[in-house]
């Protein structure tokens, strides 16, 4: 029975550690913050304002 105790114990304070760590660690985010990892993204694949390439009509 003591066995399970520790057992118990064991897991309990690896799961608080975890969660502690993970808080810790984890990504602040905001109501706009996946927007604002979009529109980074978007801006890093956009070409230069001045790189004159442009698409000729047919």
């Amino acid at each position: 029975m003591a066995g399970a105790i520790f057992l118990f114990v064991a897991v309990g304070v690896c799961v608080v550690g975890f969660l502690l760590i993970w808080l810790r660690h984890r990504d602040r985010s905001t109501f706009t913050s996946s927007v604002d990892r979009f529109d980074a993204e978007m801006s890093a694949l956009r070409p230069p304002a001045g790189s004159g390439r442009r698409r000729r009509g047919r």
